[in-house]
């Protein structure tokens, strides 16, 4: 069953709070440059309202690329300009500890891999 619309919003409205706090963006300095009021932004921000869509978009406009990217891929759950080594830099400890835990199974199994190569090349087994 699919998520009710004020759940999503919430979750919206908790992602665009994490981005400004994220990107150091100054809350005050969006409002203005958007053309709204301080106020209505951080009701928003706390999830007590809502900015209508032409006042959502044009903020997302405004903010850096990097923040809006990093936005949008939460909610989408894709980030197209990330990479690799980006993503491992802006992960938590448990997620470079899992990462590790990777890395080290697969390399495992690549050694096993090229055990059971090399014995399947002998002869006298």
């Amino acid at each position: 069953m699919p998520k009710p619309a004020i759940d999503i919003l919430e979750q919206y409205q908790k992602l665009f709070a994490q981005m400004l706090k994220r990107f150091n963006i100054s809350a005050k300095e969006l409002a203005q440059e958007a053309g709204i009021s301080e106020g209505m932004l951080s009701r928003f921000r706390q999830g007590k309202s809502d900015i209508g869509l032409k006042n959502f978009i044009k903020i997302l406009l405004i903010v850096p690329e990097d923040a809006r990217i990093w936005y949008l891929s939460q909610i989408f759950g894709q980030n197209p300009g990330n990479n690799w080594q980006e993503s491992i830099n802006q992960a938590s400890s448990q997620e470079l500890a899992e990462i590790l835990r990777i890395v080290a199974d697969v390399y495992a199994l690549r050694l096993i891999d090229k055990k059971i190569g090399n014995l399947e090349g002998r002869k006298d087994i």
